[in-house]
């Protein structure tokens, strides 16, 4: 039975830090260029990718060429690797989706090319071995999105079938089990749109949902925000064109799950500002907004939210600049942006800071202890390019 939660929302201007850690300098894992690369090999190629990272502080991320050739692959860089490496290269003419990585460093990922998929698998990397654990064959799964492993190694992901209508799934003990799909009441609720899902260790689900038949797709259909956990659904937040006195007018596509149940989004408030919401013990709170520390605009990029209930997240400043920001309940800090300088396997250099061209790409991923990797383009102290970069940034001690 769905029931829904009364909202509660706090607007929260405080620019005291205390709460929030002090970082150090980010130090770079691995850098893309034509010419060269730092672990990785020269003519190999990054593109707004999402890298990740898990409570071992073990880093993955895919990369979409490799020297010269169209092959992608998938990068990581383990507690006990001291560089970091490729550990993966796809069969030719085939692509991958983002990885997701576990705390005992097992990778899931997807293989597929534009009309089929190949199912999916999961790379150990303490042995490098790849073993397939679901097929498309006798399945009614077109396509396999967002999957993600948990630390008992069961997977969830976003399927399509032959219908084109999403569905998602655990794969859990060897056995598939539905747990929603779109265009049938599912625990009171019918959805036209499942979007990009967010799962923890204790089988929760968060995820934006827009309701309606089949294909009623349009921006004014009414969007929840909703956790399905304990075998119950619940409504966590309701747009305007779903409750017509909701404080929000929309809500950005994706959600974060912390392992505690906290649940971060983006929304845009009926004053029309951006803001950053969490959901923390069936309350709402607003922990970053549009106007509030010198941010202009919260990027639609996906947030993150660990244990601690801090939020990674990009924003744009009044300078128009893009950055890394954190919040949590006692406000909000600027971690790194475009124009700073920033260490490279090369020397000092800056992250690119280019009206035309942003500096950063893609997710930022944390884990439970505030470390938090990122994707940028970096250029040398002559604005000369040196490729595109991840970065991994930790809490000083």
């Amino acid at each position: 039975m769905m029931k829904f939660l009364s909202l509660i929302i706090l607007m929260l201007a405080q620019t005291a830090f205390s709460a929030l850690p002090e970082y150090n300098a980010p130090l770079i894992l691995a850098r893309a260029n034509i010419n060269d690369g730092y672990n990785i090999p020269a003519m190999s190629f990054l593109s707004n990718t999402n890298p990740v990272i898990n409570n071992r502080g073990d880093v993955s991320f895919r990369i979409m060429a490799v020297e010269g050739q169209n092959d992608q692959a998938i990068w990581s860089k383990t507690f006990e690797d001291e560089n970091g490496k490729i550990v993966y290269v796809a069969p030719e003419q085939r692509f991958i989706t983002d990885p997701s990585i576990n705390d005992h460093g097992k990778i899931v990922f997807n293989l597929h090319d534009e009309g089929v998929t190949d199912g999916l698998f999961i790379l150990d990397t303490k042995d490098l071995e790849v073993k397939q654990v679901l097929s498309p064959d006798n399945l009614p799964i077109k396509f396999y999105t967002y999957p993600q492993i948990k630390n008992n190694d069961q997977i969830y992901f976003r399927a399509t079938d032959d219908f084109d209508d999403r569905i998602f799934y655990e794969f859990k003990e060897e056995k598939l089990n539905k747990i929603m799909s779109e265009g049938v009441e599912s625990m009171g609720l019918k959805s036209a749109y499942l979007f990009r899902p967010s799962f923890n260790d204790s089988e929760a689900v968060a995820f934006k949902a827009r309701l309606g038949d089949k294909g009623q797709w349009d921006e004014e259909r009414p969007d929840q925000i909703l956790i399905f956990t304990g075998g119950q659904l619940t409504a966590i937040a309701k747009d305007r064109d779903s409750d017509p006195k909701s404080p929000f007018l929309r809500f950005g596509n994706t959600v974060s799950l912390s392992s505690t149940g906290m649940v971060a989004f983006t929304v845009k408030l009926e004053d029309g500002k951006g803001a950053i919401v969490i959901s923390k013990d069936n309350v709402l709170k607003v922990i970053a907004f549009e106007g509030q520390n010198d941010i202009t605009e919260i990027e639609t990029f996906a947030p993150k939210i660990n244990a601690q209930g801090q939020v990674a997240f990009r924003a744009i400043d009044i300078n128009g600049k893009r950055g890394i920001y954190l919040a949590d309940e006692t406000g909000v800090k600027r971690i790194v942006g475009e124009g700073d300088e920033i260490m490279t396997d090369l020397g000092m250099g800056r992250i690119l800071s280019n009206p035309n061209y942003p500096g950063f790409g893609g997710d930022v991923d944390m884990n439970d202890h505030g470390e938090i990797v990122f994707y940028c383009v970096i250029v040398d102290s002559d604005e000369r390019e040196l490729g595109s970069a991840v970065y991994k940034i930790t809490p000083k001690i």
